[in-house]
Formats: C-alpha cells, structure tokens, sequence
C-alpha cells in the first residue's frame, strides 16, 4: 500500500510539474507573438469572436499580428498634406503625415493604438482639421512606415513620442503642442511626459488601460479564460524577452505626472478596459483632467462610433486650451 501511494505521488508531481512547465512554454510563445509582428498572414481575430477551438488553437500558438500597414493616405479624405521623417532615441525612423489647419496656434500630435498604424487615425485627424487645427499624424517604430518589426505595447514607443514632440517644436515653433493617443498609444503619451521629460500643453488619451497586467487579464476574461495566472505569467515572460519589467508599464502611475490641461476618453462598452480603470488615470491627474464616457461603445475609435459626441468634447476642450 505504501508503495503504491508512493507511485502515485511520482505519478501526481510528474503530472502537475508537467502541467506547469507547459503553461509556461505556452505564456512564454504568447508573449513573443504578441511583440514581434509577422512579415505576412491575417491577423487573428478578436477575442470576443473566437469560438472555443478557436481560442484553444490561439492559446497554444499565440496570436498572429501581420506588421502593421498605412492602407491609405490622407488624401483619402481630400486632405493635401506631407510625409516627414525624423530619428527616435531608440534608434529607430519615424514617419509622419503633417495636414495643415487654418489655426496656427496649435497643433495636434496623434498616436496610434496596438498593432496598427497612422492610417488608424484618419478619422480624428480629418475632425482636428475641420476644427482648424494642424495635425502630424505618427507611426510608432515597427509599424507603417516606420522602421523595425516589433512593439512594446507603448514602453518605447514614449521615445517615439519625444520624438515628435521635438520635431514638432522645432519644425513649428510657437504652437501650442497637444498630445493625442488612443488604446496604447495613450500609454505611450503618458509614458514620455512621465519618462522623457515632454512638456505637452494638453493630452487627450482614448480607451488607454491603466496597467498592463490589467488589460491582459480583461484579454483573458474576453476568450472565457481566467485572468489568474495565464496574465501573470504573460507579463512575467513578455519582461524576460524585452528586458523591461511589464508589471511596472501602468499608466495609471504615468498620469502622476502630467500637470497640464487633460482629456480622457472612454466607452462603457470597452472590453480591454473597463470605465472604473480608465477613471483611475483621470483621477491621477488631479482637478486637470477630465473624464468623459460614451454610452454603448466598445474599444474602438469613439470618432467613429459617436462623431458628433466626439466632436463637441475635443472641440470644448481644445477651446479651453486655446
């Protein structure tokens, strides 16, 4: 009998330290596969529309995220406008569109979210120029026509940000600089105010998380699968590999530092983060920031699900602003 327990505990710990070791392997793959974008292929879905061999599949394998392309121009819009290219500290060619406005007071930097690209940004930007407002229009490194084939997920991409920023203020001096970024280009806006000294003179940020491990277990939540521990071990292996500790990438901490007048937008649909962790980033700011949620709106561009809504909150605020 003693001997067959003893078995059976070999068997037992075999099993459970095999278990373990390929959860690790199987967060380790994903981590990878969601910083280093693929030359080719179809993006992988949505969680929320994966159904449940799906989301086995895509739970071994990873995600597969196709570097991101500019699908169109501008001119799409009958906006006339220029391609600019600058450096980024972290080494890589940045690429931006600038549209003219008829106010030369200011002008509006944007930035774009996840796995996608400035062309993303055509919506808001025809919106700033209808306002009057000038706008430059960025690819983060790895994205568009931007060099290199990676993200992460808005860490150096804040030096991206700097980037624009001291282009912007060489190339157009006197204006008044907004800073303007949607889902993780937020984060990264958040990031280079708090990291690389950018002094902005208005931010709006648009369905951007509050920390990292907190969008990873909502991504989690999303495919019917628990937060604890395939998040943890995400961040864990996504920190190894890019040499970054993820678990500290928290906007929310980030907005501690910004003392300037601020936007933040949100709809109470979004799935990648939820209203509550969004309103945390405003209150971090203080009595500078405002918050503003849109009834029924998943995490998706709010210009494009509400425009008239959007119109008038970004119209008010830039009005202050001025």
């Amino acid at each position: 009998m003693n001997s067959f327990f003893k078995r059976g505990m070999r068997v037992f710990t075999a099993a459970l330290l095999g278990a373990a070791i390929s959860v690790n392997v199987v967060a380790f793959m994903q981590a990878r596969a969601m910083t280093r974008f693929t030359e080719s292929g179809e993006r992988t879905a949505r969680p929320e529309q994966l159904s449940s061999l799906e989301t086995a599949a895509i739970f071994i394998s990873g995600v597969h995220v196709p570097r991101p392309q500019n699908t169109r121009t501008p001119a799409a819009f009958d906006l006339p406008f220029e391609t600019y290219r600058f450096t980024s500290e972290n080494g890589a060619t940045i690429e931006a569109w600038y549209v003219a406005g008829k106010d030369e007071r200011l002008i509006v930097a944007l930035f774009h979210g996840y796995a996608a690209s400035k062309s993303t940004l055509l919506a808001a930007a025809r919106v700033f120029h209808e306002l009057g407002y000038g706008t430059l229009l960025v690819d983060f490194y790895g994205s568009g026509g931007s060099s290199g084939t990676d993200t992460s997920l808005g860490v150096e991409e804040a030096r991206d940000v700097a980037a624009a920023v001291i282009f912007t203020r060489q190339k157009w001096p006197g204006r008044k600089v907004v800073l303007y970024g949607i889902s993780m280009g937020g984060a990264a806006v958040l990031r280079a105010v708090a990291t690389e000294g950018i002094q902005a003179d208005a931010v709006i940020v648009e369905a951007t998380f509050d920390t990292l491990l907190n969008t990873a277990k909502n991504r989690f939540h999303a495919t019917g699968l628990p937060g604890t521990p395939f998040s943890e071990l995400l961040i864990f292996w996504g920190s190894l590999q890019r040499g970054f500790n993820f678990f500290a990438h928290n906007p929310v901490d980030y907005a501690r530092s910004v003392n300037c007048p601020a936007l933040i937008l949100h709809g109470e649909k979004d799935e990648r983060t939820t209203p509550e962790q969004a309103r945390s980033i405003a209150q971090a700011m203080g009595k500078s920031a405002r918050f503003v949620a849109y009834a029924g709106v998943p995490h998706m561009p709010i210009v494009q699900a509400l425009p008239s809504d959007w119109r008038r909150d970004v119209s008010e605020f830039l009005a202050r602003v001025l």
